[in-house]
């Protein structure tokens, strides 16, 4: 979901939702959902969720000892009170491995649970490169259907799809990713009790690889094949390949859609502590390897956050770009976003920066500089009226 549409989805979500709750409309709506309206970082507290076992020897972020960060001018506002007017609940900036900045607000500590939102679909980039390492998957252009066969079974297109498709977002499957519609295929993965019921509802609506579109329902089907493909639960996998080899300080956990299933919500609710999302993404930043372990392969993380052009006949369908031509856009990889800047000479009037970034609902990001050896966090319960990538790219210029 873009910028723009984040701002104006917001109060018509709310009203849409009220108007709904009154006409009954929402029967089906859990009632913790029904009263706050929205989804929130604390939703995993109402969900089952499957442990993630943290590292018995965290790995170690030294403190700064060098200059004091240099921030951005707020017109008099201090920074402390933008990140509090915008939902920031906390903020991590580190840089040669050695934090810089690590602030949290409203009450919410070091030790505090978040949820990633969508920032989980980088996570499950991550998994599959990993398990294509492993010689569980052997191809990113393998069919899906050679590790989910019964969806040729309900529609042979299916057998057109590939892996890449799903990662690229370019899959053809019809999704509808609303966040304020509870009948909205994203609404109804988020809520369900039984996801493997829902993925068998999937239908095409297009051809693979003619355009980009943004879809929870390709990346769980995604963390399903790498569960499939490695006969491992997805939270366990991510356990044993990444979370405790990259050194996370703190046990986390992933959403499951109920007891009975145990099928994890691949797509998002990954639910950690900020830090070890910022070893995450210092684990990116160091091409995929951390401790002295290569974690994930350095190839899977250069391609994984490349831009690509494809065949097509016109730029929408060549390039992967949200928000064409507002200075919010963004390049989608696979299932990571590429910073953009501006370029006379393109017919995008863009180009890649150096910048890439994991994202999620309600502002959650881990954002990736590499020329400044960065890695900032920025978890909120709102996204705020910040342009957030935007905002972590002038942190980031601002301390070369």
């Amino acid at each position: 979901m873009s910028f723009k549409e984040k701002h104006l989805l917001r109060p018509c979500c709310i009203l849409m939702l009220s108007a709904l709750m009154l006409l009954s409309g929402c029967a089906d709506l859990p009632a913790w959902m029904m009263v706050q309206r929205q989804s929130a970082i604390t939703d995993y507290r109402h969900f089952r969720n499957a442990e993630v076992a943290r590292s018995l020897e965290a790995s170690p972020f030294l403190a700064a000892d060098t200059a004091p960060l240099k921030l951005p001018d707020f017109r008099g506002e201090t920074f402390d009170a933008v990140m509090e007017r915008n939902g920031t609940v906390a903020i991590v900036v580190v840089q040669h491995g050695k934090v810089l900045m690590e602030r949290y607000y409203q009450g919410y500590k070091r030790d505090s649970i978040v949820t990633s939102f969508s920032v989980a679909k980088s996570v499950v980039s991550a998994l599959v490169g990993i398990a294509i390492g492993d010689g569980h998957i052997q191809s990113i252009d393998d069919p899906i259907t050679l590790y989910l066969p019964e969806l040729a079974a309900s529609d042979p297109r299916f057998s057109r799809i590939t892996i890449r498709n799903l990662l690229e977002m370019r899959s053809g499957i019809r999704f509808d990713e609303g966040y304020g519609a509870p009948w909205a295929d994203a609404a109804k993965f988020y809520l369900t009790a039984d996801l493997g019921t829902k993925l068998k509802g999937l239908a095409i609506e297009r051809a693979p690889d003619e355009q980009y579109h943004y879809s929870s329902g390709d990346t769980q089907l995604l963390g399903t094949i790498v569960q499939r493909a490695t006969g491992t639960p997805l939270p366990r996998y991510l356990q044993d390949k990444i979370w405790q080899p990259m050194g996370a300080a703190y046990d986390a956990s992933w959403s499951v859609d109920s007891l009975a299933n145990s099928l994890p919500k691949a797509f998002c609710c990954i639910n950690a502590r900020a830090l070890d999302f910022a070893r995450f993404g210092q684990l990116y930043l160091n091409d995929g390897s951390l401790n002295g372990r290569q974690i994930v392969p350095v190839e899977w993380v250069r391609q994984s956050t490349q831009v690509r052009e494809r065949v097509g006949a016109t730029p929408a369908s060549r390039w992967n770009v949200e928000g064409q031509g507002a200075r919010w856009s963004a390049y989608y990889a696979w299932q990571w976003r590429r910073a953009t800047v501006p370029d006379a000479t393109s017919e995008l009037g863009i180009k890649p920066g150096r910048d890439f970034y994991a994202e999620g609902h309600h502002g959650q990001f881990i954002y990736v500089a590499p020329a400044e050896d960065m890695v900032i966090v920025r978890i909120g319960h709102k996204y705020g009226n910040a342009w957030w990538p935007g905002f972590l790219g002038r942190i980031a210029r601002l301390n070369p």
